[in-house]
């Protein structure tokens, strides 16, 4: 499906919808403009504003894991440190976006997904894979693209909801929004708080946690210009233990702030001017101890068509990052600046599509990098479509592995190959098959080695990784019922000593399903995860994990909502020594004008 200039304008536009609804599922972030999801050629998914709302998700991870290939670590509870592992990467291998901008901490290299409250978000698109020819650093994984709510339509829109229930969890959102033909205005804002359980297997003491979220959107139009202005914001509190089982506790504080001017000189070429601020901020309440993340980047992208059927994308992005560590054992503070090019060309002929892209990088620190990408698909009928790829992808060294505790600034980025296979059939009657074998290898792998016992060392890039897996999918779509079915097999092996990495199960399964009659609507989620290693020779058991939900439409405005979560009660570890959340049940009522 081909896409006109005017939608690429609407869809590029840092102020703008990043994903347009329409009977086919578009996305962006395999491209960086809009596409059809069939013709991605990459394994991704979508999670809609529907899927959100029947979810008892208090955070994004909470929506991840019901997802093939994603895997969630949590130290306990709401607000408790989570990591993502897409396809056996590690954390620090995903990048994070608020619609379309990198949100990773500058310190860990990993986004604090504990902290993104899900009730002010569209929408999220998944990559699976690597994609740093378009996204740059930390794309080894995949992309996780999450979209904010934005005013729609010539019209007024307003809404909110309350909910409560388990662990004394409280929750609401309100939002306002108003479009016209040349101006569109918005704001969300959210609130949960929970007095949590015991984050350790070992204590009783429950710790909480308070968020306050709030998204604000303006943009205007002047002819062939577009003008853009947004900003999100997660701040809050979160109790937690130490090693020792201390109680302690943090204020935290995520943003992400944008102005954006774009420019459809015409039907061939657009241009987008997008000066974009983040911050992450960690600050202590028992002590001074604090670690700040401030990058400021400046980026200018062009979309290029050409004879109606190939694009062309050029960019270029400068980037100021202030990371400051104060505290601790390491305290430090480190100010880099980098500078980012990257092209891609997508090219269709009848049944052929190709898409190629390279990236450049010059880094204060990491010194210059290229990377590149090559997709390729071929349609066999209208119904399937095969699809190869190669690419490579990088991680540059956060500031903490090159200043921190055992910190060293001569590391080098770490890098992957990675391979792929895929298959996607629609059957007659809403039914869709899908398939991927995939290989990713990573080098450089970034470890602290001990040099003089017991605790004199150095990170250093010593490691090598392998993961092999195979991903297997099925849905369907009708008036009434809605299914999703996925499989994940995978081997994700440490070559340099030849164990499975921890923490990420060999196999898995997920289901998802929803089904209408009349004004009700029932669904739930489905979670199976193999065992797992984790430190000092730990193996986590299997676990199947179950939510439930249920809503009632009152009227055209009007519903009430029921969620359960861990239906059945599982006692499982997602890290070792650290809860999760038993059964808890959760009761709501939204409006939506």
């Amino acid at each position: 499906m081909k896409v006109s200039t005017l939608t690429l304008a609407l869809a590029m536009g840092p102020g703008s919808l990043y994903a347009a609804e329409s009977l086919e599922t578009i996305v962006v972030t395999a491209t960086g403009y809009p596409t059809a999801i069939d013709d991605a050629l990459a394994s991704m998914e979508v999670i809609t504003a529907e899927e959100i709302q029947r979810s008892a998700a208090a955070d994004i991870g909470d929506l991840l894991k019901f997802h093939s290939g994603l895997e969630i670590g949590r130290n306990g509870g709401p607000g408790q440190a989570t990591s993502l592992f897409i396809r056996g990467t590690e954390s620090d291998h995903n990048l994070v976006m608020i619609d379309g901008v990198p949100i990773n901490s500058g310190s860990v290299g990993s986004a604090a997904l504990q902290h993104i409250d899900p009730q002010n978000i569209e929408r999220i698109e998944i990559y699976k894979g690597p994609r740093s020819t378009l996204w740059g650093s930390g794309a080894i994984g995949g992309v996780i693209n999450i979209i904010t709510r934005k005013a729609m339509g010539d019209t007024l829109g307003y809404g909110g909801s309350l909910e409560g229930g388990g662990d004394a969890t409280w929750r609401g959102n309100a939002r306002l929004s108003h479009a016209a033909a040349n101006h569109r205005l918005s704001a969300a804002v959210s609130y949960q708080k929970t007095d949590g359980f015991p984050p350790l297997t070992s204590s009783s003491i429950d710790r909480g946690y308070d968020n306050t979220s709030f998204d604000l959107a303006a943009g205007f139009d002047a002819g062939i210009h577009r003008f853009s202005a947004s900003h999100w914001q997660s701040q809050g509190n979160n109790e937690y233990l130490d090693f020792f089982g201390t109680p302690l506790d943090q204020d935290f504080l995520n943003s992400r702030s944008s102005l954006g001017w774009e420019t459809a000189f015409n039907e061939q070429w657009i241009s987008i001017l997008e000066l974009a601020h983040v911050r992450d901020h960690i600050d202590q309440k028992q002590s001074d101890n604090s670690v700040h993340t401030d990058r400021t980047e400046l980026s200018w992208r062009n979309n290029l068509a050409f004879s109606g059927q190939d694009q062309v994308l050029l960019g270029i992005k400068a980037s100021n990052e202030r990371v400051t560590a104060n505290g601790g054992f390491s305290p430090y503070a480190a100010d880099t600046d980098f500078i980012e090019a990257w092209g891609q060309y997508d090219l269709n002929r009848t049944n052929h599509h190709a898409i190629a892209g390279i990236r450049y990088l010059d880094h204060n620190d990491a010194g210059e990098h290229f990377t590149w990408s090559l997709n390729y698909g071929y349609n066999f009928g209208d119904r399937t479509r095969a699809w190869i790829s190669a690419a490579t992808a990088f991680r540059v060294p956060s500031a903490n592995e090159r200043f921190g505790f055992g910190g060293n600034p001569d590391l080098e980025p770490e890098e992957s190959t990675s391979y792929e296979l895929g298959l996607k059939h629609r059957i007659s009657g809403g039914h869709a098959l899908s398939a991927s074998i995939y290989r990713n290898d990573i080098d450089n792998m970034i470890q602290w080695v001990l040099v003089t016992p017991p605790w004199s060392g150095y990170n250093q890039n010593v490691a090598e990784v392998r993961i092999d897996g195979l991903e297997l999918g099925y849905s369907f779509s009708g008036e009434a019922l809605s299914l999703q079915l996925g499989g994940n097999w995978q081997n994700p092996e440490d070559r340099s000593t030849g164990e499975h990495l921890l923490r990420r199960a060999e196999h898995s399964f997920n289901a998802r399903i929803n089904y209408i009659l009349d004004n009700w609507s029932f669904g739930g989620n489905l979670l199976y995860s193999g065992e797992r290693r984790d430190f000092s020779g730990i193996t986590l058991d299997s676990y199947t994990l179950v939510n439930f939900n249920a809503s009632y439409q009152l009227n055209r405005n009007w519903q009430v909502y029921a969620k359960l979560e861990n239906a059945f009660d599982k006692d499982y570890q997602l890290a070792y020594g650290y809860n999760t959340q038993g059964r808890a049940g959760f009761l709501g009522i939204r409006f939506s004008q």
